[in-house]
């Protein structure tokens, strides 16, 4: 029998080794998933643990300009996050790549991002399978010098993963550890590669997805990739609306290739933006479908690049290889 949302953040919370005595903190935006922030409050009572709600008026970032950043909420939560030992993130669009995560979990502090329907979160719940699978991935990634993606629809793209201070993701959905991130659900291991490193050409597909617009690619696009920015983008409907878009931010830092990487989550499936209202999904089930190769745009941190403006794009049927190892043949796990 399915569980309900309370009970899945019950199992949530012991994955995250939530224990009698600590405190957790749920960060929100008011008169959004009310429901998430009553489960993450029970499910912490249950667990012995006190919660500690702080609902800020917004914290969401636009999905078109004009866009104008307003931190006056920022330190007052960090001051009270700060205080906890587990943070649970139930915003709308997710603190993933603000000052705010980074702040938090430097500070040694277990942060949990949750998005997703109910059913959603129990079926790609984690466990110590995929820890250990992801982790692999992770040590691939650290080993390797150049991660190379080649489709048949004519994808042939380069970039340098070398160093040992490459910046890796490791997500398999939970936060056992101190400084750890994650989202729930998940199942990937992604890199940064070194910037403006990546070359070559992605070629979408019908049947890629779009996220967070959270849709599937209609036509065939061609993307020319330079020095790790986009330099062109040809092909019929969908390559006109990516145009528009990029355009519309009148900002170069959107056109970089950002983090890439590979998913690793079997129980994930790529029907989930037609089998779900799209509206209700944040696309995690889709960055995560094992087998995948999904890269993005836009913010990266560790370039000292900060923008709104970010897209994710898993792709089907991609061959991708670190150095002269394959980790994804055509689009399955090798």
């Amino acid at each position: 029998m399915p569980r309900s949302l309370t009970e899945n953040f019950v199992k949530q919370f012991e994955l995250c080794k939530v224990t009698s005595g600590e405190v957790v903190a749920v960060i929100a935006e008011l008169g959004h998933k009310e429901e998430y922030v009553a489960a993450s409050v029970a499910a912490a009572r249950q667990l012995g643990a006190s919660a500690l709600v702080l609902h800020a008026s917004s914290l969401s970032s636009p999905m078109l300009p004009p866009y104008e950043p307003d931190g006056r909420e920022v330190a007052a939560l960090l001051a009270a996050a700060g205080e906890a030992d587990f943070v649970v993130d139930c915003t709308v669009g997710g603190l993933i790549h603000s000052d705010v995560r980074t702040r938090i979990t430097g500070n040694g502090k277990r942060m949990l991002f949750v998005a997703e329907p109910n059913d959603v979160l129990e079926r790609l719940m984690g466990g110590e399978d995929l820890k250990a699978d992801v982790s692999a991935a992770g040590d691939v990634l650290r080993d390797g010098n150049t991660l190379h993606v080649v489709s048949a629809a004519g994808t042939d793209l380069t970039a340098d993963v070398s160093g040992e201070d490459l910046p890796i993701t490791m997500q398999w959905g939970y936060v056992d550890v101190p400084g750890r991130w994650d989202h729930w659900p998940s199942g990937f291991a992604a890199c940064f590669p070194k910037d403006r490193t990546a070359q070559g050409q992605i070629v979408l597909q019908p049947g890629d997805a779009l996220i967070p617009w959270q849709r599937y690619v209609r036509d065939e696009v061609t993307i020319a990739v330079e020095d790790g920015f986009i330099t062109s983008i040809t092909g019929g409907a969908d390559a006109h609306v990516l145009n528009d878009y990029f355009e519309s931010w009148d900002d170069p830092e959107v056109w970089a290739l950002s983090h890439m990487g590979w998913g690793l989550l079997p129980q994930a499936r790529w029907s989930a933006f037609d089998v779900y209202d799209p509206r209700t999904l944040y696309g995690q089930e889709l960055r995560s479908t094992a087998g995948n190769f999904m890269w993005s745009t836009g913010s990266n941190r560790f370039a000292d690049r900060e923008t709104p403006a970010h897209l994710d794009v898993p792709m089907r049927g991609c061959t991708v290889s670190v150095d002269d190892r394959v980790v994804v043949r055509d689009g399955k796990l090798v």
